[in-house]
């Protein structure tokens, strides 16, 4: 079988789902991302110095209520649905412990039966699942080692460990995908309300996707099965998908996409020298898995080659860029200074209002903080440069200070 879509996979799948939602075009482009990484399974890798990469993720959308993030989940969940009855991808949900996750997983899903020796043989067991969590804050409180799972779940393909219920579990072939939902208030006091340290190797492993509003306004979208043409490309989909499911191999870098990639590194390990966040000095030191197991997304997305050419890198740093432009604004408030949520809420707002004087932000403000609070944050805030005065009839406004991507891949924080 060949593919029928002429565009990359991810692209046909925004063309198909943003016509009939008002979710964040990013939510949407990452549900695609997340769901060919969970798709490939660890049947296609990468080999890199001691270790094999995989195409699984872990991403998790952020965004506050009312967004979209559930509805780029269940969108998802349907598409594999309709895949059936060939089971492209094994699906756990978030209301389940971590004991139970393991068990599942170790218990395997049965693979599709194959000819050998001109007789119909069982298939062996599959032990990839994509983990769906609508409510991230659920999924972490369901065991209280779970999180240290979920460090291990990135990467390992094996795990031994020793149940209630059925003694020893041995899991061998393992391969774990995430998508998963937040608010940012609760990564943002993830220190008090999950008892786990968001500048640690869970967050590191993670890619968050932020978004703060809708992206259109569209009160009433018309279902996207009895669109003509949307369910035609949905068909597609399933399709392509399908085939893509059953790619199997090695990964090929070429000599140009090698060389982009040795650049970014460097920029990337300079820019973490001066990072003052520990999440993104953390989320830097896992940019080089992040960058290639996206590439390989984006490589299969548009053909079956497993060859990830320059273009492909570029699109993987480009992506992974902006992701650390965002957390640079989602955990503005994580940190141990009394003064951390006040100044995340001040500089919230002045995103949101571009320009804003400081009656505006004590108006807004007032019932988090005194006037008193307000001036010290703001001259903290204008004194290390993340924000400026501009002075307008008389009035004196304060914005922010954007971060910028240079062309060589570095991302520069005033």
């Amino acid at each position: 079988m060949t593919r029928v879509l002429r565009k990359p996979w991810h692209e046909v799948y925004f063309d198909c789902v943003s016509p009939h939602t008002d979710m964040p075009d990013n939510f949407i482009t990452w549900s695609a991302f997340s769901l060919l990484g969970a798709v490939m399974k660890n049947n296609v890798h990468f080999e890199i110095g001691t270790y094999t990469l995989f195409p699984n993720m872990f991403i998790v959308l952020v965004a506050p209520p009312g967004i979209g993030k559930g509805t780029a989940m269940n969108i998802l969940e349907d598409l594999i649905k309709d895949c059936k009855p060939t089971e492209i991808v094994n699906t756990l949900s978030d209301r389940i412990t971590a004991e139970r996750i393991l068990e599942r997983i170790a218990d395997g899903w049965a693979s599709p039966p194959k000819i050998v020796n001109m007789q119909l043989a069982m298939g062996t067991k599959d032990h990839n699942c994509l983990l769906f969590s609508t409510e991230l804050r659920v999924l972490l409180g369901a065991s209280e080692w779970m999180l240290e799972f979920l460090e291990e779940a990135w990467s390992k393909k094996t795990y031994d460990y020793q149940t209630k219920n059925k003694g020893s579990v041995f899991i061998d072939n393992m391969c774990c995908s995430l998508l998963a939902a937040s608010v940012p208030d609760f990564l943002r006091n993830v220190n008090r309300e999950a008892h786990m340290v968001i500048t640690g190797g869970f967050s590191s492993r993670c890619l968050f996707i932020y978004a703060e509003n809708p992206s259109k306004d569209l009160p009433f979208p018309e279902p996207l099965k009895k669109n003509a043409r949307s369910k035609a490309l949905y068909d597609s989909l399933i399709t392509d998908l399908q085939e893509i499911a059953t790619l199997q191999g090695e990964f090929i870098i070429d000599a140009d996409a090698r060389i982009m990639f040795t650049k970014f590194l460097t920029a990337n390990r300079i820019a973490a020298s001066q990072d003052d966040s520990e999440a993104l000095a953390n989320f830097r030191a896992r940019m080089k898995a992040h960058v290639l197991k996206l590439a390989m997304i984006f490589s299969v997305s548009k053909g079956d080659s497993l060859h990830i050419d320059q273009m492909d890198m570029l699109n993987a740093i480009a992506e992974v860029n902006k992701i650390v432009l965002s957390l640079s604004k989602l955990f503005r408030g994580a940190g141990d200074g009394m003064d951390a949520s006040a100044t995340a809420r001040i500089q919230d707002l002045i995103d949101k209002a571009g320009r804003i004087s400081k009656r505006e932000l004590l108006r807004a403000l007032h019932r988090h903080m005194s006037s008193e609070t307000l001036d010290r944050i703001l001259s903290m805030l204008e004194t290390i440069g993340n924000i400026t005065q501009v002075s307008q009839n008389k009035t004196t406004y304060y914005q922010n200070v954007q971060p910028q991507v240079p062309k060589n891949g570095r991302v520069v924080h005033p």
